[in-house]
């Protein structure tokens, strides 16, 4: 026998309110170093609710959710863009999920991170006496192409970003350096020196790609204690390490190589006794032999395939056993030299290696500022401006003569000493292949201001000061490019490509 059941009961069952989330953008561009700070709101059926729990979340590679890194549990979220630059966006999610039902809802935002911070002045400093170092970049419409906001840019503590701590040591000297095959510019480094390491960061991510034995042919050596780094010219970069010079010919096999030095000594190199030329294709380098008190010089992009050859135009003084103060690049492509001799008198010395002439200036006492440890020499003057922990001053070569001035400037604070001055030029200036004629993006300020370096013992604050100064008589013109702080104290400077 058989029979049917008819199910008669009724099937339980709940509408669920729908959640809604606000607050998160759809795309964000962003540079690396820059900070995300959201605020999102979720909502279940339209009403404000408590019982939600919350997730921020970014990948770490993009389109690759194996990598996804928790941020936040909150509403809020506030990230530090340590991800790559990269063509492909990155997702930032925010997920909201009710406790109650289990129920949960995720928005997505793509993250575009460009591929570089731009240009701008890269200041290494350090807040703790030189244990540990740091970097900030500084952007402005007075250091960066294209950039229009009247209120600066700044990129803090770089490093630690993208190495997880800072760099150990004071760095004493820093630049960019371009790398070539010969044919296509197709590397860039930043070039960090300290006692005891060199270090080539990745211009966009600034983590560590090379170091030390890794940038040499040869070199034996445990510690790298790096005095300067010079770009001169189109391909060359000098760098001056235990007390001896080395060149890297970017045409040829792109690490440093010892210079020649053709019966002198290997040591006779100190921080400030290096000269050097920007001409594209003629680069040139120098240096003061101060037990000597003779010049020694390279001439040519290829320089550093010969050896150093004496300049044996004579200078009206005996230099022997003086000290080179500074050294840098003159006007006309000339090596330029601030010395004091052994009697306490002062000199400039030009030289231009090509023809082997020296120009040479005394200076009387009433021609040099008392105290003066901090120097600057300008490749489209003759101008050498120098300063003391609290003045500046500048000597000028007008018709054949050193005339010295007194520059009206002080630091806007009581408490503020000068720690250092450079001559400020575009980071493309003096390493690439380019002039004027080749180069589409020169700013009006390249080569036409000072920049000084300012700490405050108190507040534990370094500034930098932007000064454009007049080519003819060596003082600051009454237009003032700003005052830039938040440093710690500032130990080296570069400036940054586009």
């Amino acid at each position: 026998m058989l029979s049917c059941y008819k199910d008669l009961s009724t099937e339980s069952t709940r509408e669920l309110p729908g959640i809604e989330i606000t607050g998160v953008p759809d795309t964000l561009d962003v540079l690396f170093g820059d900070e995300i700070q959201l605020h999102a709101v979720a909502t279940l059926g339209g009403e404000e609710y408590d019982g939600f729990e919350y997730e921020w979340a970014i990948d770490f590679k993009p389109g690759d959710s194996k990598d996804r890194m928790s941020l936040s549990e909150t509403q809020d979220v506030s990230y530090r863009v340590a991800n790559s630059p990269n063509a492909s966006p990155y997702c930032l999610s925010f997920t909201a999920t009710d406790t109650q039902s289990g129920l949960s809802k995720t928005v997505s935002c793509f993250v575009f991170v460009n591929s570089s911070l731009g240009e701008g002045v890269l200041v290494a400093h350090t807040r703790d006496g030189g244990m540990t170092s740091d970097f900030d970049l500084l952007a402005n419409k007075y250091v960066t192409y294209g950039y229009t906001s009247d209120a600066p840019r700044y990129t803090r503590n770089i490093f630690e970003l993208a190495n997880g701590q800072p760099m150990q040591g004071r760095v004493n000297t820093l630049i960019s350096s371009v790398r070539t095959d010969g044919t296509v510019y197709n590397e860039t480094l930043i070039l960090v020196g300290t006692n005891e390491h060199l270090f080539a960061l990745d211009p966009l991510t600034f983590t560590v790609v090379k170091q030390d034995g890794a940038l040499f042919n040869g070199f034996k050596e445990s510690t790298f204690e790096v005095h300067n780094l010079i770009n001169y010219g189109q391909i060359m970069t000098a760098a001056q390490i235990n007390k001896q010079l080395y060149l890297n010919i970017c045409h040829t096999n792109n690490v440093f190589n010892k210079a020649g030095y053709s019966g002198i000594p290997s040591d006779v190199y100190t921080p400030t006794n290096v000269g050097y030329s920007y001409a594209v294709q003629q680069s040139d380098v120098a240096f003061f032999h101060e037990a000597e008190g003779k010049f020694y010089y390279m001439h040519a992009q290829f320089s550093g395939y010969s050896s150093f050859a004496q300049v044996t135009d004579p200078v009206a003084a005996d230099l022997a056993g003086g000290k080179c103060l500074w050294a840098g690049a003159g006007r006309d492509a000339r090596c330029a030299f601030l010395i004091e001799d052994a009697a306490g008198r002062h000199h400039i010395v030009n030289i231009h290696p090509s023809d082997k002439e020296v120009v040479h200036y005394p200076l009387e006492a009433s021609q040099w500022l008392p105290d003066a440890k901090y120097f600057a020499f300008c490749d489209n003057a003759d101008i050498v401006f120098m300063a003391t922990d609290s003045k500046i001053g500048s000597v000028t070569i007008l018709g054949g003569s050193p005339v010295y001035r007194d520059i009206n400037w002080k630091p806007e604070g009581k408490g503020e000493t000068i720690t250092g001055i450079k001559f400020y030029t575009q980071g493309w200036y003096g390493t690439h292949g380019f002039d004027y004629n080749t180069y589409d993006f020169p700013i009006p300020t390249n080569r036409m201001q000072i920049m000084i370096f300012t700490y405050d013992e108190s507040t534990g604050e370094g500034k930098i000061y932007l000064r454009p100064f007049n080519v003819s008589t060596g003082l600051f013109t009454y237009k003032d490019n700003g005052v830039y702080g938040g440093f710690g104290r500032i130990t080296a400077v570069a400036t940054t490509f586009r």
